[in-house]
């Protein structure tokens, strides 16, 4: 039990407190939207690639504007940006849901929503990795990344659950316009957000004098980028520093890849493989939720555990991914999907509190958000390619076929990656595990 509350310790702290629930809600709406959509594309007749057209339209625009976000979110309030993008996911959600709910919509819809709610994420996402060592102070960095992870892993099995039965009953567009709805929760408390307390506190025990200079300028309410450069200038800052941690960018082509030939063809040919094998939307939600199971023990292990080589832990943890790539591929008993999905979300849980704090931790502060946006640009990369090709290619070689490349795809990951020298080193993952 001690354990346990000194790995909750962070949610005494008031700020990370208010944006730790405001996600909590947010991501239980999300995973509405993750398993509705695909089920949204069918009922109004769209096919597997049609699927693939719809969820690529969301990565698209994520990939172009990432950059653009990050820059920006080093230079402006980062509790604004994600206000911003919470008020315009809202607008786009509850108008999706509407035109599903009125019978009006067709694929071109949903993928033109998908591109708003792209644009959207492109901001958000660099400004919440800048700001969460804004709101927890730096001895509790890990614990409140790995309680982020927890609540996103909660929130996937609880809304995955729902959805995949509130699908069934209703249809898509009710989960939708829900989702929609938890957009303005999070909005509400951001609008509550103080995030001033720890700014500048979070720059590495290691880092140069100049930037624990920056920090203390953040602090002090300058802007956070020194010396005024152009937005071309600040780019080529934040690619030097990506470029300069060759366990970051190895890691970041990696997961480019699994994302391309393992995740794309689950999100695409899993709903069918649901749908004319298992139970449709109630199984498939079910399989999201297995994996949040196995997110909630990954995360609560990553709330005292600090491996000294942490990047390594979850490298390798990567290759069980095969396992429920190959199980849809065999169509297995829904069990043993279930059980290796849950094995695959114990390294999920731990992935995310991992790697986002060595991030934190090793990257300078006042280029962090640039640093988040290479990071995620890089590994959504081929992303929208993956979505895309999927459907063509089983239509091609057929289901199995293109599901059992994906299995290959995530053991070569792993492998590749554990032979990197800089992966399998030791990273400092807070005051217990300083290297």
């Amino acid at each position: 039990m001690t354990r346990l509350r000194e790995g909750l310790a962070a949610l005494g702290e008031p700020e990370f407190r208010k944006l730790f629930l405001g996600q909590a809600i947010s991501v239980v709406g999300v995973m509405f939207t993750v398993v509705a959509l695909p089920f949204a594309v069918l009922e109004i007749g769209g096919s597997a690639t049609d699927i693939g057209i719809v969820e690529a339209a969301y990565i698209i625009p994520l990939t172009v504007f990432l950059l653009f976000g990050g820059v920006w979110a080093d230079r402006l309030p980062r509790q604004k940006m994600m206000l911003a993008a919470d008020f315009g996911r809202t607008v786009l959600q509850l108008t999706a849901a509407g035109l599903l709910v009125t019978g009006v919509a067709h694929v071109w819809h949903l993928a033109l929503v998908q591109v708003g709610m792209g644009f959207c994420e492109a901001f958000f996402r660099p400004s919440y990795t800048g700001l969460v060592p804004e709101v927890v102070s730096r001895p509790r960095l890990q614990q409140a990344n790995a309680l982020q992870g927890l609540v996103m892993s909660g929130a996937i099995t609880l809304g995955a659950t729902i959805a995949g039965l509130l699908v069934a009953a209703l249809g898509a567009g009710w989960a939708i316009g829900i989702d929609g709805l938890t957009y303005l929760v999070s909005a509400w408390f951001l609008w509550r957000l103080r995030p001033a307390a720890f700014r500048g506190l979070s720059a590495p025990a290691s880092a140069a004098p100049g930037r624990a200079l920056a920090g203390e300028a953040a602090a002090a309410g300058d802007a956070v980028i020194a010396g005024g450069q152009s937005f071309f200038g600040d780019l080529a800052s934040g690619w030097r520093e990506f470029t300069s941690h060759t366990w970051l960018w190895a890691m970041v082509a990696g997961v480019s890849v699994f994302l391309f030939a393992v995740e794309g063809p689950i999100q695409v040919l899993g709903p069918i493989v649901a749908r004319d094998v298992y139970d449709g939307a109630r199984t498939w939600g079910l399989t999201s939720a297995a994996m949040g199971v196995g997110q909630i023990v990954g995360g609560l292990l990553s709330l005292n555990w600090r491996p000294r080589r942490p990047l390594f832990v979850i490298s390798a943890g990567i290759g069980l991914a095969a396992f429920p790539v190959a199980f849809l591929a065999l169509e297995v008993p829904v069990g043993m999907l279930y059980a290796s999905l849950g094995a695959m979300g114990v390294v999920w849980g731990l992935y995310d509190p991992f790697w986002t704090t060595c991030m934190q931790r090793e990257v300078a502060p006042e280029m962090i958000s640039r640093v988040a946006s290479y990071d995620y640009l890089g590994s959504l990369a081929f992303y929208p390619a993956g979505l895309a090709l999927a459907g063509p290619l089983a239509d091609a070689f057929g289901v199995p076929a293109v599901l059992w490349g994906g299995a290959g795809a995530a053991l070569a990951v792993a492998i590749a990656l554990v032979c990197v020298r800089d992966v399998r080193a030791p990273h400092s993952m807070g005051p217990t595990g300083e290297a």
